[in-house]
């Protein structure tokens, strides 16, 4: 009975096969924190289709294991009203982080106003829901314009001292 070779013998005097690599994509530069399945579907389409790179979470908690795999820095576009854990308690929860700094809020709701954008550190600006894609993607555009020239523009820090503040009704 013939001898049947594996492994390494088995390759014996002939060229091994070249090593398969797999195509390597740049890591997402915005992640986009909605609950609502279409809208979240909706925005990460005009965002690629824009150029960006993006990854998607439904919830804060999602979002918050999400951040070690963006490129940095990273533009969040979070919902702050969310199941499982909402937008505030996220922009809680990454001030702890050490590399909070890496990350740019863009919060969306319904209920924010520009007041609310001055009480809350890190939060770049807000989108007032029901808003055109076309407002994100210059938002994005704008994000990637100020690290391309590579400054951080002046962006709010996220102090681990100041309490995160929801959006009222009114």
């Amino acid at each position: 009975m013939p001898e049947v070779l594996t492994g390494p013998e088995r390759c014996a005097g002939s060229d091994p096969a070249p090593p398969f690599h797999a195509p390597v994509r740049p890591a997402p530069h915005i992640l986009l924190a909605e609950d609502e399945l279409t809208l979240r579907d909706s925005l990460q389409d005009a965002l690629e289709e824009a150029g960006h790179r993006s990854a998607v979470a439904r919830n804060g908690e999602e979002a918050l294991a999400l951040l070690d795999r963006l490129s940095r820095p990273a533009l969040v576009v979070l919902d702050l009203q969310m199941p499982v854990m909402d937008g505030v308690t996220f922009l809680h929860e990454l001030r702890k982080r050490p590399d909070h700094g890496e990350f740019e809020v863009l919060a969306m709701s319904a209920l924010v106003n520009g007041e609310w954008l001055e009480r809350v550190p890190g939060v770049l600006r807000t989108l007032r829901k029901p808003f055109a894609a076309e407002e994100l993607i210059s938002a994005a555009d704008d994000f990637v314009a100020r690290h391309a020239t590579g400054g951080l523009g002046r962006t709010p820090a996220l102090g681990r001292g100041t309490p995160a503040a929801g959006p009222t009704d009114d």
